[in-house]
């Protein structure tokens, strides 16, 4: 019999995990797995640092049940992006450990499952060039039509900056004054 970690997540307090919890059951017994234990966090699919994640995560790597396999009902409850997913895969896949999602009839103990993934990683690294290329294109497109990048300069009266450090005024009291870091008030100063 094939040992199983299940993974569940709902995004809100008021959400709860007894769907979920229920169809990992259901899909252990139809294959004859031994659902050892599932883990649960309630926390955004953005939010990577979830502790029932984690936990999942640290137990897998002692795996002292010889888990095989990691399930849960769909990819959006292990990650929102395909880059945290896919890295989730590649640690799995590292360990020798199996995924599956039995909803999305994802399963990486499977080559037509690791070809599905493998698609889907090409695909994902093919959007974010894509994403680059075009954000680029966009910058320099607004640097030649006149447009200027990084911060606004900061409207800040280099007079007075001077005529204050002239009276003594400490550099760490002056740039508490206009709410500047210290760095800003000495570029004040070189300027002429």
């Amino acid at each position: 019999m094939i040992n199983v970690y299940g993974y569940v997540r709902v995004s809100t307090r008021s959400q709860n995990y007894e769907t979920q919890v229920e169809n990992l059951k259901n899909f252990c017994k139809l294959k004859d797995y031994n659902l050892v234990k599932i883990f649960e966090d309630k926390a955004s699919g953005k939010d990577t640092d979830r502790p029932g994640f984690h936990e999942l995560q640290e137990v897998m790597i002692k795996n002292p049940m010889d888990v095989s396999v990691i399930i849960t009902t769909k990819l959006d409850r292990v990650g929102r992006s395909i880059r945290d997913l896919l890295k989730f895969i590649d640690w799995c896949n590292e360990k020798s450990i199996g995924f599956i999602a039995t909803l999305s009839n994802i399963d990486s103990t499977t080559k037509e499952g690791r070809l599905f993934l493998y698609i889907m990683g090409a695909l994902s690294e093919y959007e974010r060039e894509l994403i680059q290329e075009r954000t680029e294109t966009g910058r320099r497109r607004y640097v030649a039509n006149g447009g200027k990048l990084g911060r606004k300069r900061l409207k800040i009266p280099a007079d007075e900056i001077r005529r204050l450090k002239n009276e003594g005024v400490p550099i760490t009291t002056i740039a508490e004054r206009f709410n500047i870091c210290r760095d800003t008030v000495y570029r004040r100063l070189d300027e002429v």
